[in-house]
């Protein structure tokens, strides 16, 4: 990865010493015009470096680094439209200062809230999934219990029907609900009973009929 954003940077630096040679070897009067697109120019391109740092600030897993890229795509397209400008203003010297004063700060401003709004919905999805991960836990939890529990079981009639409800368990609805708080209590009650008694057939049984109610009420949710 810093292999990766050292290359980038390069690229950067590269693409930045090309856009002064041409600026200025480019015969043109070096007016009011020019130096005002000049720089802004100067000023899209530091703001990659703050882009991109900021947009993998903290990422430390493939998903979290694919999230921004998106900040990067935006970023990148602002120094585009800003060198296009300052290639308008550059071939028309004597356009009014003005014009490009307001010009150029249009692409920062627009871009400047594009940037924010994709930040926030890079945001709001990794809000989103860290909810489902954590109500989608519950159900994987449970099966990972029973699983267990069949595996160190003796009596084959009990492992059956403990791999039976793992299974069971298995191709239930995995995202949770406030709702059903109270009966995945119960259930979980019942797993750790299930853990210490000897006889866990009755057990299995409830845990059966729980986990039926569970699903129907989750499918009644949807």
């Amino acid at each position: 990865m810093k292999k990766n954003k050292g290359m980038a940077y390069a690229v950067l630096a590269i693409a930045f010493v090309l856009f002064n040679v041409i600026a200025f070897a480019i015969p043109t009067a070096k007016t009011a015009t020019f130096w005002i697109a000049y720089a802004f120019s100067v000023v899209a391109f530091a703001l990659q470096i703050v882009i991109w740092k900021f947009a993998f600030k903290g990422t430390d897993t493939l998903k979290s680094k694919f999230l921004g890229i998106p900040l990067i795509s935006v970023g990148i397209t602002y120094l585009i439209i800003q060198i296009i400008a300052f290639a308008i203003f550059m071939a028309l010297p004597l356009t009014a200062s003005w014009i490009a004063i307001v010009v150029c700060a249009l692409i920062l401003g627009i871009s400047a809230i594009c940037l924010i709004g994709t930040e926030t919905g890079r945001e709001e999805i990794k809000r989103v999934e860290e909810k489902v991960e954590k109500k989608v836990f519950y159900i994987k939890a449970l099966q990972v219990d029973i699983e267990m529990l069949a595996s160190t079981e003796t009596d084959s009639d009990t492992k059956a029907a403990l791999t039976k409800l793992a299974e069971k368990i298995r191709f239930s609805d995995p995202m949770s609900n406030d709702v059903l708080t109270d009966l995945e209590a119960e259930i979980t009650d019942k797993v750790n009973e299930l853990k210490t008694v000897e006889n866990k057939a009755e057990i299995i049984t409830v845990l059966d009929s729980l986990i039926t109610e569970r699903n129907k009420k989750a499918k009644l949710l949807k």
